[in-house]
């Protein structure tokens, strides 16, 4: 679990405290939004079970370069484009606290030796903000772009989990410069595994979304027939 205790170790209590919060705060408004109605919906009940599956098999399964950075596929714009943003951040705490389990067994660690304190960083960092970094980008393509099926595919699914991605990969990295400090990894060479980082997110997330779209349109509920289809 070290590479798991980095994320707890580099945040200073007050920032710790500041995540936690950003964390329940992002939940509770999801809850608010009652997503849990959308899963009333028999076609999309597998789609959700496997999309939890294999976002838990992905944050369980990383490479860590020297220095302890942690290199991993986030999932977060595929769940925001399936199934939308409140729902998205439940289901993302929800692998967080699965895949973060799943590593402690690995590990061989017991109940009491989980660093639960990395359980929040991990949250924000891989999954709530690049899940509002995909909504934000996702809102402003429906607006500004054509509505048209190869135009969802291509904007919803490359270009969002990608900026997502870097973004988020982006604000980790100098978060982590400054309140880590001095590491075998320098700001820039984390900057450059953010940027590859963002081109395998893009083109794992475009790529199911291209699948969903045309085989499984029922498992994606921010494309909209009337919208996309009729036009």
């Amino acid at each position: 679990m070290d590479a798991l205790n980095r994320f707890a170790v580099a945040a200073a209590p007050a920032e710790q405290a500041a995540l936690i919060v950003l964390s329940l705060a992002a939940m509770a408004w999801a809850l608010s939004r009652r997503p849990w109605q959308l899963l009333g919906r028999d076609e999309l009940q597998n789609g959700w079970l496997g999309a939890l599956v294999l976002l838990a098999l992905l944050w369980t399964l990383r490479a860590t370069l020297p220095g302890g950075l942690a290199i991993q596929l986030f999932g977060a714009t595929l769940m925001v484009t399936l199934f939308g943003l409140p729902l998205a951040l439940l289901s993302l705490f929800a692998v967080d606290l699965v895949s973060f389990l799943g590593l402690g067994y690995l590990a061989g660690d017991t109940w009491a030796r989980l660093g639960w304190a990395a359980l929040w960083p991990r949250y924000v960092w891989m999954g709530l903000l690049p899940a509002l970094l995909s909504a934000v980008l996702q809102g402003g393509m429906r607006r500004l772009l054509p509505h048209h099926p190869f135009v969802f595919i291509l904007g919803h699914g490359y270009f969002a989990a990608g900026l997502a991605a870097l973004g988020a990969g982006a604000a980790r990295a100098i978060w982590r410069s400054y309140s880590v400090g001095d590491g075998v990894l320098s700001l820039a060479d984390t900057l450059t595994a953010v940027l590859i980082l963002a081109f395998g997110e893009a083109f794992l997330t475009g790529m199911l979304v291209a699948v969903f779209v045309v085989y499984k349109p029922q498992w994606v509920v921010t494309f909209r027939d009337e919208d996309y289809l009729t036009r």
